[in-house]
């Protein structure tokens, strides 16, 4: 009886179980280097949420330092992975600066958007008058809470579509991350240039008597040491930072690339965006100047990434690949 099957290997070979090849250098020196430079981007993550860098000012520029080293190699294969690089070194150098930008000895603007926005509604401010008619500190509400939650859903609705997109359909990534730095960059400057204090802030100097910071009153109705810690990791490094709105441009930016990309999700924005800005005035976080200027801001963004960013093409289609994606 033959033992050789028509394969011409023995019988019972498949049944076989023979030890793994050992991983090439190479492959396990990718393999590292990738885990360090995701472990570098974590850590500045979890350095802005934990005020790390903020009570150790060294040890935001270290981390920049360090990421820069990690990620020197992906400049060279050109994998679409540096733009991870790009998106999250970019938003954290910014955080790093915008703590800076009132420390210039520029002096703190304090009436002119409120006489624009008093020009714009006809003698009418509207952050006082949304607060008169919809705000009782003595009864906090479902708008106030709303209106808070819009607020706060800027700290993830943009990392959450940046995950997305280069989920579903990377070649759009590079645009995407070049739009959303390119935006808070261009706030970045106008921070340093002028320093503006938002209307809560001049309702405490008298400047806008009768505006309250809502945003206090809600998080104080629902953990006040939560909130007091998440405000002081998130908007304390810098509370004269309302020209222009990050806010605002950051979530019209997103409606402005989906406009092109994913034009099912784009009325959705669109929404999402009017409700930011209603919040924003309504809460005293924002004029509506910061608003325009925020929305201009988000339309120079977007002309340099549709000019500058690299649109990929698509995937070549292989016989024997017919899934292939472009390198990650």
């Amino acid at each position: 009886m033959s033992v050789i099957a028509e394969s011409g290997r023995p019988r019972g070979w498949s049944r076989l179980r023979l030890p793994p090849l050992p991983e090439p250098p190479a492959t396990r020196r990718g393999r590292l280097l990738l885990a360090a430079q995701a472990g570098i981007l974590l850590a500045m993550t979890a350095s802005v949420a934990t005020r790390t860098w903020q009570d150790h000012l060294w040890v935001g520029f270290l981390l920049v330092g360090v990421a820069a080293l990690l990620w020197a190699p992906e400049i060279r294969q050109r994998r679409i992975r540096r733009w991870w690089f790009v998106y999250v070194g970019g938003i954290f150098v910014y955080t790093l600066l915008r703590a800076y930008a009132d420390e210039t000895g520029v002096p703190v603007r304090i009436e002119y958007p409120i006489r624009f926005d008093r020009w714009l509604f006809l003698g009418t401010d509207p952050t006082l008058w949304l607060q008169r008619e919809l705000f009782d500190p003595r009864r906090i509400g479902f708008v106030d809470y709303a209106a808070v939650a819009t607020h706060w859903s800027f700290f993830i609705a943009p990392h959450a579509l940046a995950v997305g997109v280069f989920l579903v359909d990377r070649r759009h990534f590079p645009r995407f991350a070049l739009l959303m730095v390119g935006t808070m960059w261009l706030g970045l400057a106008l921070f340093f240039v002028v320093p503006t204090a938002p209307p809560w802030f001049a309702g405490e100097l008298g400047a806008l008597a009768g505006v309250r910071r809502v945003m206090d009153y809600v998080g104080g109705s629902i953990h006040g040491s939560a909130y007091s810690s998440l405000y002081a990791a998130l908007g304390e490094p810098n509370s004269v930072a309302a020209m222009p709105s990050i806010h605002m441009a950051v979530t019209f930016a997103m409606y402005l690339w989906a406009r092109r990309h994913i034009p099912a999700l784009a009325p959705w924005l669109l929404g999402y965006s009017a409700v930011m800005a209603l919040s924003l005035v309504y809460l005293g976080e924002h004029y509506v100047s910061d608003l325009l200027v925020g929305v201009a801001c988000a339309f120079a963004a977007w002309l340099a990434a549709s000019r500058f960013a690299p649109e990929l093409p698509e995937p070549a289609m292989q016989p024997a690949d017919t899934g292939s994606r472009p390198r990650f």
